[in-house]
């Protein structure tokens, strides 16, 4: 058996989205795709209502992106978002819910991005995002891919998808059945897709800016908060 899910998708309750829980669900079943771990930013505020949309033939996994000190991190599987730490007491928190750490884009330095500790990281986590498809250079999932090898670490795939024509764009392939903790334990996972998806960015920074100028408008309106 051969299962596709998208570990890494954004919805509106994540400042650079602005995809409700509704359009992410159906992106997920018209993408094709088996499951997808939705990873908003420090929450899991919308995991409920993506499940309550989805077919019963997709998966959602509850995740987190997690904000450490240095970069970002998935939890997925968890009840309740980790806090925003040193990486490794981040991946102490995941494990102590049963749940898995991923490094999430670890080493594309026009984002967060992992520096220190290394090794001790390496020891810790379960696995490595791979293949993200917001990596807009090639040689940042490359490095990615290839610090997973050497450290003997499972790869994973995600889309990142901040709107709902990206979901799917990369994802992870899931060999055999059971749940996606155990394949990822097994190392049952290979990461498919590709990255250099730079127009995301763009469409995300607009999201930002017109966000942050109808909150401005808001203020200065009469009413508004000062």
């Amino acid at each position: 058996m051969i299962r596709r899910y998208d570990l890494q998708v954004h919805t509106d309750a994540s400042p650079c989205s602005s995809t409700p829980p509704e359009r992410v669900a159906t992106a997920a079943a018209d993408a094709g795709l088996d499951g997808i771990a939705v990873t908003d930013h420090d929450t899991l505020a919308n995991v409920d209502a993506v499940r309550d949309a989805t077919p019963e033939s997709v998966d959602v996994i509850s995740g987190v992106e997690v904000t450490t000190t240095e970069g970002h991190l998935l939890a997925l599987d968890v009840t309740e978002p980790p806090p925003q730490a040193d990486p490794l007491t981040v991946v102490d928190h995941v494990h102590e819910q049963g749940g898995i750490a991923i490094l999430s884009h670890p080493f594309d330095s026009m984002r967060q991005s992992y520096e220190m500790n290394l090794d001790a990281l390496a020891e810790a986590i379960d696995g490595v995002e791979a293949v993200n498809s917001r990596c807009v250079r090639r040689r940042f999932n490359e490095r990615a891919a290839a610090f997973a090898a050497d450290h003997v670490l499972p790869a994973t795939g995600g889309s990142d998808a901040h709107f709902s024509m990206e979901v799917g764009r990369a994802y992870t392939r899931v060999e055999g059945d059971g749940s996606l903790a155990d394949a990822v334990h097994d190392g049952r996972v290979q990461p498919v897709g590709r990255g250099r998806y730079f127009s995301g960015h763009v469409a995300t920074k607009v999201h930002q800016f017109r966000t942050a100028s109808g909150r401005i408008v808001a203020t200065l309106s009469p009413g508004g908060s000062p």
